[in-house]
C-alpha cells in the first residue's frame, strides 16, 4: 500500500480487409454495461472491480494506492483524509491500473487502463475483428495502414462524444489528441483546458460554450504493428472524472475553509 499526494485528478473482417470505413460503424454508439476492460466497468465499486479481475484472471496481483489532497490554512500545511486513488494490478502478459473518484464521491472506478502483450500475436485485422465481436461497431477508427497501427474507440450510449472528430472527407476518427484527455492523473486538467479553448471538436460535440463533464464514456484500444504484439487500452468516464474533480475541489476548500477559521479561534495576542 502507498500513499500519494494528488495536486489535480483528475465480423467487420471482410470490410477490414478491403481498407474501407463501414457504414455500420460511423457514428456507433454503446450501451455503457457493455464497455469493459478485464471485467471492469465504470461505476465499480472497489469489490466488484476486484472481483472482476480476479474473474479475468484468478493469478493477478492486486496494490491498493491511496492519496491525499493538500492544502494551506495560511501556517501549515494539511491534508485531506486518506482515499483510495488507484488499484495496480500485475498477470501474465498485462498491467492495468484502476482509477477511482475521490472524495466527497464515493470511490468508485472512472477510469481503466491496461496494457497487454499476446503470447501467440494476432493479425491487425483478426483483432479488430474480435473486438468488434466484443464491443459491438466502433464509434471511430483510423484508417488500415501499412504496418498496422490501429486506433479504435467506442463511445458511451446517450452521451455526447468528445474524443472523436471527424478528417478531410468527413469521415469520423478518433481525435489526434484524445490521449491526453483519457490518461490519468492529468487528463481532467486537460480536458477543461481545450473547453477554455473551444476546441472544435468539442464545440461540435458539447455546443459553443463546451462543458466537459457532459462527455460520455470512451473505451479506446491501439496498437503499433503487424501482427499485433502488444496493445494499450483506456476506458474512461470523462465527464464522470471531471464532475468529480470539480466537487473535489470544492470539498478540499471547504476543508481549508474549517482549518483557518479553526486557527482564528486558537490564536491569542502578544504580551505588550
Amino acid at each position: 500500500m502507498q500513499t500519494g499526494t494528488v495536486l489535480s485528478r483528475l465480423a467487420l473482417a471482410g470490410a477490414l480487409i478491403a481498407g474501407a470505413l463501414p457504414a455500420l460503424a460511423q457514428n456507433a454508439t454503446t450501451p455503457a454495461a457493455k464497455l469493459d476492460i478485464a471485467g471492469v466497468r465504470i461505476g465499480m465499486t472497489e469489490a466488484e472491480a476486484v472481483k472482476a479481475v480476479q474473474a479475468f484472471d484468478a493469478s493477478a496481483k492486486l496494490k491498493r494506492n491511496l492519496a491525499t489532497f493538500p492544502y494551506f490554512d495560511g501556517v501549515n500545511s494539511l491534508e485531506s483524509p486518506e482515499f483510495l486513488d488507484q488499484i495496480g494490478v500485475t498477470m501474465a502478459g498485462s498491467g492495468i491500473g484502476i482509477w477511482f473518484a475521490s472524495p466527497p464521491a464515493e470511490p468508485r472506478v472512472i477510469a481503466v487502463m491496461r496494457r497487454g502483450s499476446a503470447p501467440q500475436p494476432p493479425g491487425s485485422e483478426q483483432m479488430m475483428a474480435s473486438l468488434v465481436a466484443r464491443y459491438g461497431p466502433y464509434a471511430a477508427r483510423t484508417p488500415p495502414v501499412a504496418g498496422g497501427r490501429a486506433v479504435v474507440h467506442w463511445s458511451e450510449e446517450g452521451k455526447p462524444q468528445c474524443s472523436v472528430d471527424k478528417d478531410r472527407k468527413g469521415q469520423r476518427i478518433p481525435w489526434n489528441n484524445a490521449m491526453g484527455t483519457l490518461l490519468q492523473p492529468g487528463a481532467v486538467k486537460v480536458l477543461e483546458q481545450y473547453a477554455r479553448q473551444r476546441v472544435p471538436h468539442l464545440v461540435d460535440a458539447l455546443g459553443p460554450t463546451p462543458d466537459v463533464a457532459r462527455c460520455g464514456i470512451v473505451l479506446r484500444y491501439e496498437w503499433n504493428s503487424e501482427p499485433v504484439q502488444n496493445f494499450e487500452a483506456w476506458l474512461v468516464d470523462q465527464g464522470g472524472m471531471v464532475a468529480s474533480s470539480r466537487r473535489s475541489a470544492a470539498w478540499v476548500e471547504q476543508l481549508k475553509a474549517e482549518a483557518v477559521r479553526k486557527l482564528k479561534g486558537q490564536g491569542t495576542a502578544p504580551k505588550f
